[in-house]
């Protein structure tokens, strides 16, 4: 029994008027409905505009006609027998003005059918997405969650694409059972039907459910989650923190995480790491930080640009975060990229009517409480625009500063940047390059390089030293340009943050014998 079903027995037999269960999955809510009816000993009837009121084998219940208005079709529940819950598909519009001239009579009419149903054993669903309650019934319909599938419910999808499929030879295809839990994971995330259209999808290109079938049911929901509008799925590079030069105290945190996403780090007694918040000037590193981080802990990475759940109608803004929650905890486990974080809660306020506030409110509600394995990586350059609440302790599991990069460092991220571009780092002057480019961050000194291949390729000759030393003065660091916003940063890392790569602490000097001159 799945905690739906057990919701909404409770609310149900509790006299709950109306109810509302916000899903794209219309069908696989329905059908757990119809469950849940069975288990209570009432009946269905569902309304659909195309259909009108019918019951559960598609056979008509009312003298109504589908063509009948909407407010008919809410006055036909009154001649239902005792002890039916009756469901309304995709009835958000009719509660708009936008989308429904007689909305208020709609309105109206719910009022009246919520005072007459609960006394006669009937409850009224609604059933999709698209519905903002309206603020006369805002404290009488209560709306339940309806997960995506769990790893049980995908299995079983997987287990029904295979079940009618042929080989070319004409025997009965079964998959790989040792491949079932990969493309299990590779799902979560996606509805019933997406489940279904991607394994068979996969299994008609490779005719098999293999690691290539893996990748391409990935891939595949990379675009079904960039079609909600909420979520990017990014493919993190290979090479994990191998990536990123420097930053060493930073890239110990989250190996001593790697290990703890599996069942024997729960045995043990440690709970899922929360993740890590990145502070430092731009072009440090910290977006290309938090890709490493997905590829070295071997998790997808999905980004949220908190902007884009910005709605410009009432309630839209929270709702699409709260789906965006939902998808992302689905997807779980995976790397959580908050980029650039200040641009999307640094400016929660009241000047949007409180939604940007609410939305902020939800989400670090969440951040806070969450339970499921969701590694969090958050990027500011201007931590000082963020609500103080968001960088309190239990947000994250650390929050790291990131400064420019030493001499030593800067060695390394000439070496990364050359190594990228099929150039020998060792026939170059890489001492002598970090010595010239103090001050300069990690994106300065790629540019340098970037800058340099231009001036050797219109040259006609190979990169060579002379011509990465002829683009150093060209790239002016923002050291230069941006030396009090840097300051500030700095300051304010020094308060709050933990250095990403500390400094290196001096040998004490060895004291010897004292020294005596005879002469």
């Amino acid at each position: 029994m799945t905690e739906f079903h057990e919701n909404m027995c409770d609310y149900i037999c509790s006299g709950h008027a109306l109810l509302h269960v916000d899903t794209f999955e219309k069908d696989r809510a329905i059908s757990e409905i119809i469950d849940v009816a069975e288990a209570t000993d009432r009946k269905v009837h569902i309304w659909s505009i195309a259909q009108g009121w019918t019951g559960v084998k598609g056979t008509s219940v009312c003298e109504v006609k589908e063509t009948a208005p909407v407010e008919d079709q809410l006055r036909a529940i009154l001649d239902f027998p005792e002890g039916v819950i009756c469901v309304l598909r995709d009835f958000g519009g009719y509660l708009k003005h936008e989308t429904y001239p007689g909305y208020d009579i709609v309105i109206g009419w719910l009022d009246e059918l919520r005072r007459i149903v609960s006394s006669v054993r009937q409850t009224i669903v609604f059933v999709g997405p698209d519905f903002n309650i309206p603020k006369a019934l805002l404290h009488d319909i209560t709306q339940i969650d309806f997960s995506l599938p769990d790893n049980e419910q995908i299995g079983e999808r997987i287990k029904f694409v295979c079940s009618d499929v042929t080989k070319a030879d004409g025997t009965k295809f079964k998959p790989n059972k040792a491949i079932i839990p990969q493309i299990v994971d590779a799902c979560r995330g996606m509805t019933s039907q997406q489940t279904v259209d991607r394994v068979a999808l996969a299994l008609r290109k490779h005719k098999d459910l293999d690691s290539d079938a893996v990748r391409t049911i990935i891939r595949e929901k990379a675009g079904v989650i960039r079609a909600s509008g909420l979520l990017t799925y990014i493919e993190p590079p290979k090479g994990g923190l191998a990536n990123v030069g420097g930053y060493d105290a930073l890239k110990e945190h989250v190996l001593l995480d790697q290990p703890c996403f599996t069942q024997d780090a729960r045995d043990f007694g440690i709970e899922f790491p929360r993740g890590l918040m990145l502070v430092g000037i731009p072009g440090c590193g910290k977006t290309l930080l938090s890709l490493a981080i997905a590829s070295e802990l071997g998790l997808p990475l999905v980004a949220m640009d908190v902007g884009n759940l910005m709605d410009k109608f009432v309630g839209e803004s929270e709702s699409n975060m709260r789906e965006a929650i939902k998808m992302l905890e689905s997807i779980s486990p995976c790397v959580l990229q908050l980029d650039e974080i200040e641009k999307g809660f640094g400016g929660a306020g009241d000047m949007d009517g409180g939604a940007s506030r609410r939305v902020f409110g939800t989400f670090i509600k969440w951040l806070n409480d969450r339970q499921s394995p969701v590694y969090a990586v958050a990027t500011a350059n201007q931590v000082q625009s963020l609500p103080p609440e968001f960088c309190r302790k239990g947000r994250f599991d650390e929050i790291y500063g990131l400064d420019l990069p030493n001499t030593v460092e800067r060695q390394e991220i000439f070496c990364i940047h050359l190594s990228k571009r099929d150039r020998e780092p060792g026939s170059f002057d890489l001492k002598g390059l970090a010595k010239a480019t103090g001050g300069y961050t990690g994106a300065d000194i790629e540019q340098i390089i970037k800058l340099g291949l231009k001036i050797a390729f219109a040259a006609g000759k190979q990169l060579g030293q002379e011509y990465l030393d002829q683009a150093v003065p060209e790239i002016i660091p923002l050291s230069k340009t941006e030396a009090q916003r840097i300051a500030d940063t700095k300051q304010w890392c020094d308060r709050h943050a933990k250095p990403a790569n500390p400094p290196k602490k001096s040998p004490p000097p060895k004291i010897g014998g004292r020294k005596v001159t005879l002469s």
